[in-house]
């Protein structure tokens, strides 16, 4: 084949593979967070401010960074790996992305909590993803990775892409957990309900 055929095809190629992710995210970006309505919980966006929408109220920001094999979350004191901690009943923005392959942050409830909570976002590397993600009650919530991200030789891999939640509305509590440099934003538990301040 000659060399100018194939630069051709693989121009085609990675054409292809630019619009599909485009197409892909640009189909997430629609109504943002309504706490309302709800809208928006759980729904993936490709910007910022398309996540929050109209809302105007108190929300935390967490980081999450995806690579073989763990997430790190931060702002904290430094970057915790595999854990973070958020306000219960308020909307927490998740900031992905990915430094290698491609994961999916995905978040369970524990089963001690009694509740079902299943969303995921994709975590690409070189782009951002968008979640807001309101936790109904105190408790530990699972995070996975939900897309086949590879092994490794010895002992990890993607079955190895898990971290935990840790959702309260006691502030000192979260304090500990972060070692005193709690999430980015304001934290006001039970903001979206409006029940008042409870603790765990």
């Amino acid at each position: 084949m000659k060399r100018a055929t194939v630069i051709a095809l693989f121009l085609v190629l990675v054409t292809v593979a630019v619009i599909s992710l485009e197409v892909q995210y640009d189909s997430y970006d629609y109504i943002g967070y309504n706490p309302n309505n709800n809208a928006g919980v759980g729904v993936v966006h490709a910007s910022f401010a398309n996540a929050l929408g109209s809302y105007k109220g108190p929300y935390v920001i967490i980081y999450v960074t995806g690579q073989q094999w763990h997430w790190d979350f931060y702002p904290h004191d430094k970057i915790y790996t595999n854990l973070t901690v958020v306000p219960v009943d308020e909307p927490v923005v998740f900031v992905i992305h990915s430094i290698d392959v491609f994961h999916e942050f995905f978040v369970q409830s524990a089963t001690s909590n009694f509740t079902l909570f299943n969303f995921g976002a994709e975590a690409v590397p070189g782009y951002y993803s968008y979640i807001v993600l309101v936790f109904p009650q105190p408790g530990l919530y699972h995070v996975a990775c939900a897309e086949y991200c590879g092994t490794a030789a010895v002992g990890l891999g993607h079955s190895w892409l898990v971290g935990t939640i840790v959702a309260t509305a006691n502030y000192t509590y979260a304090l500990e957990l972060t070692g005193g440099v709690p999430p980015q934003g304001v934290w006001s538990p039970y903001s979206v309900s409006g029940v008042g301040v409870g603790g765990y």
